[in-house]
């Protein structure tokens, strides 16, 4: 389950989370809960633009063209720049770029990484889809990432309204018409599970372990059907390697949904770095 691309200590947040931070802080400072797309983009040069000590992408760079030459074959000690969100600070320019901002390659997470304190913010609202789309986009129009994004976003708004009671299968019906691709995801998805294949086996051999859509998104899906606890879901998936920190993200925010608080690990919590900044901001995000 070791990455080859990046190395961090226990307890220290990923680059899919940060972006979720981010997002999270901007959504902390909306004037009267009213949304800003600026203040989102904002959050985001903040947390990944220059000047920033994590985010590094001399360093980066750097350490790619050594790893093209064969000059290092080890992970980079640090937080991984994501691709989504050069590329983001790209097209951005300070705010005088054209949206969408994100590029027609990520195949990755980061748009629903990004999207998640909004889809939790404004759950059941009629500017739900409009919000969540222009979030996307922002890390990613490549569209099987954008559309598993939006079903992403969509299942934690129905587990959220539903609670633990919530079969994510039922979404399939809501979005049938919408997006296609994703409910055959889904149906592959079923599938392996009436198969009883191992999770690990799964991931490898049916959905993909890299950190790609729709891969990490049915691995994910996979992963909460057949556990019945956060630790038990998270765990398969850390145990089944490949990009397990993308399919984590996905199963943390379905599984936290579906358990509440008291579903995560105390212990766990405990050993993540500012947990309690954190949940300080969530606590004054959603009051």
């Amino acid at each position: 389950s070791k990455s080859p691309f990046y190395t961090l200590p226990t307890g220290e947040t990923s680059c899919y989370f940060d972006i979720a931070e981010s997002v999270l802080n901007g959504v902390a400072a909306f004037s009267n809960s009213r949304y800003s797309y600026s203040t989102i983009c904002n959050e985001l040069v903040k947390t990944f633009g220059p000047g920033n000590p994590n985010y590094d992408l001399e360093a980066r760079q750097v350490y790619m063209e050594q790893r093209r030459r064969g000059e290092v074959d080890g992970p980079i000690v640090g937080k991984w720049f994501q691709g989504a969100l050069i590329k983001f600070l790209e097209n951005y320019k300070d705010g005088i770029g054209s949206k969408p901002y994100g590029d027609s390659h990520i195949k990755e997470t980061d748009g629903f990484c990004a999207n998640l304190p909004l889809a939790c913010k404004y759950v059941g609202s009629d500017t739900f889809d409009v919000i969540s789309l222009e979030i996307i986009q922002s890390l990613s129009t490549w569209p099987t990432a954008v559309s598993h994004g939006m079903v992403a976003s969509k299942i934690i708004a129905n587990i959220i309204r539903a609670g633990n009671a919530y079969n994510i299968m039922d979404i399939k019906k809501e979005i049938a018409d919408s997006y296609p691709d994703v409910v055959k995801s889904l149906e592959a998805v079923e599938n392996v599970i009436k198969q009883d294949l191992h999770h690990t086996r799964a991931v490898n051999y049916v959905f993909g372990s890299p950190c790609y859509n729709p891969g990490s998104f049915q691995g994910a899906i996979h992963a909460v059907q057949t556990s019945g606890s956060f630790k038990e879901a998270v765990r398969k998936t850390i145990r089944a390697g490949g990009c397990n920190c993308s399919r984590s993200f996905f199963i943390g925010a379905m599984s936290g949904a579906k358990y509440g608080i008291n579903g995560i690990p105390v212990d766990w919590m405990r050993k993540t770095n500012n947990i309690e900044r954190i949940i300080k901001t969530a606590l004054k995000t959603y009051p």
